[in-house]
């Protein structure tokens, strides 16, 4: 009998234990991360204005994300990507499909503002800022500028996987605003819209 009544204490005991802890409303995270680091890669389409009859260009980029937010909604990104762009058109002089191949070091820098307070698992954000690329290919193109400069706009979201790791997702969109091409007398210029997704670090 006592090892009954001892064994119905311990589990009830257990249970109330438990409903104490899952009642923290909301859990307690891991103190603000006033610095997160983290990896993105992302697919799209880009495109490079004044071309006639553009088409479809798959565009990728892969790179590292750096924040820091001091604040409770504001922050300051850094982004170091490699980004595959380019433009898919048709040439109807000579009835075929062209496509060019532009590969950049792009380096934007963001004003970022969350949504929400650090202890909610799901953030949303938007982020504008301006960017600057070094070209790193050109195929089947001639003579383009080896620096681009523009702006990089986007809106996404920090998911909690665990304490302060995050799981990201940006919309992200880019627009050139420097000429590609210097002999050309159309004004030339790089844009793309990707869909990134990544991993982040907070510390």
């Amino acid at each position: 009998m006592k090892k009954i009544v001892l064994s119905m204490s311990l589990f009830i005991t257990s249970i109330s234990f438990a409903q104490n802890n899952n009642n923290l409303d909301p859990p307690v995270p891991a103190k603000q991360s006033v610095f997160s680091l983290g990896a993105q890669g992302g697919f799209g389409h880009s495109y490079i204005s004044n071309f006639p009859n553009k088409k479809f260009q798959p565009s990728w980029d892969a790179g590292i994300v750096a924040i820091y937010s001091p604040g409770v909604h504001w922050g300051i990104e850094l982004d170091v990507r490699y980004s595959a762009e380019g433009v898919k058109f048709e040439d109807v002089t000579r009835n075929r499909e062209n496509t060019i191949f532009l590969r950049y070091i792009r380096i934007p820098l963001k004003a970022t503002y969350f949504f929400r307070t650090y202890e909610n698992d799901f953030r949303p954000k938007i982020s504008l800022g301006p960017q600057i690329g070094f070209l790193n290919e050109e195929i089947n193109s001639v003579g383009a500028n080896t620096v681009d400069f523009g702006l990089n706009a986007s809106v996404g979201f920090h998911y909690r996987i665990v304490r302060a790791i995050w799981f990201t997702g940006d919309v992200n969109y880019n627009q050139g605003l420097l000429d590609i091409y210097d002999a050309s007398s159309a004004s030339e210029l790089n844009g793309n819209i990707r869909l990134d997704l990544g991993i982040s670090f907070g510390f």
